[in-house]
């Protein structure tokens, strides 16, 4: 089975210069806890509920004016529709991630792969949970991540290469997305 037979085709995205709040609203509304950061058709980065609350929100910022280029991850770890589900299954595992982007010609976004559509759609029960607990184990108190700031002048968002993005847990439905959401709301009343 190749990741083209599991992966979700409609994929809501988010350009570089959208605001933090535009995000949390998107992954509410489509409830999920990623969106591919796409500019001119490629995918330059991923931002994740995690990267909205444990990052941004914990550090104080404006969420309404701030982009999310200056918060995604820009160098996600993707997958490709060719693959089998296996590489895909691997590559969430020795991450520690729990959602692959998928990319063909270049980076041009094709849809995205994740534990649950793997799941969902996989003859391979037992790999697939094994999968999920690789990507489920946590370092105990890691250290907390500094935020990626660009340079001034810098593009918002660099393009992809395979390197972790940081995203050490599960989708957690579009929880911290509402909480997020919410408080961009009371923000910018």
């Amino acid at each position: 089975m190749k990741v083209r037979d599991v992966m979700v085709r409609k994929v809501v995205t988010i350009e570089p210069s959208a605001s933090l709040a535009e995000a949390a609203q998107r992954m509410r509304e489509a409830n999920v806890g990623v969106l591919p950061v796409v500019d001119e058709g490629e995918v330059r980065g991923v931002i994740t509920d995690r990267d909205l609350v444990v990052r941004a929100v914990a550090e104080g910022v404006n969420v309404t004016s701030t982009a999310v280029g200056d918060y995604a991850t820009t160098e996600p770890i993707v997958a490709h529709p060719d693959w089998p589900v296996d590489r895909a299954m691997e590559a969430m595992a020795r991450a520690q991630i729990g959602r692959l982007p998928v990319v063909a010609n270049g980076y041009t976004l094709a849809g995205i792969v994740t534990l649950g559509s793997l799941a969902l759609r996989s003859k391979k029960d037992k790999e697939t949970l094994k999968a999920a607990k690789e990507v489920s184990r946590r370092s105990v108190k890691a250290p907390p991540r500094a935020p990626r700031r660009r340079r001034p002048g810098a593009p918002a968002a660099a393009g992809p290469s395979a390197r972790a993005n940081g995203t050490r847990a599960l989708t957690r439905g579009s929880r911290f997305a509402k909480a997020f959401a919410s408080l961009g709301s009371s923000l910018s009343s």
